[in-house]
C-alpha cells in the first residue's frame, strides 16, 4: 500500500522527468531549425536549465529578494550625506 508522501513524491518525479524532456525536445526543435536567433535561444535556455526546472519544480522566484536588494540600494543612494548611521540603520527596519 502506497502512503500518501510516496504517491506525491512519485507524481513530482514524473513531472520533474516530464518538464527535463519538454525542455529537450524544445532546445533540440530549435537548433534543427537552423535559424540562428533560435539557436542562440536555446543555448540561453540549456544555460539556465537548472533554474528553470527548478522554477517548474518548487514555483518559486527571487523577485522578492531582488526588490529587497533594490530597495536597500536606493535608500543607502538617497542616504548619501547622512552622518549619523544610526539613522541609515533605522531606515531598514521596517
Amino acid at each position: 500500500m502506497q502512503t500518501r508522501l510516496t504517491r506525491s513524491y512519485d507524481k513530482e518525479l514524473k513531472e520533474s522527468k516530464s518538464n527535463v524532456k519538454e525542455l529537450d525536445k524544445w532546445i533540440g526543435w530549435a537548433e534543427e531549425t537552423g535559424l540562428e536567433e533560435l539557436i542562440r535561444f536555446s543555448k540561453g535556455l540549456n544555460r539556465a536549465r537548472k533554474g528553470l526546472l527548478s522554477y517548474c519544480k518548487h514555483k518559486i522566484t527571487s523577485a522578492k529578494i531582488e526588490s529587497f536588494n533594490a530597495t536597500i540600494k536606493r535608500i543607502i543612494r538617497m542616504a548619501c550625506g547622512y552622518r549619523d548611521i544610526d539613522y541609515l540603520y533605522h531606515r531598514f527596519s521596517w
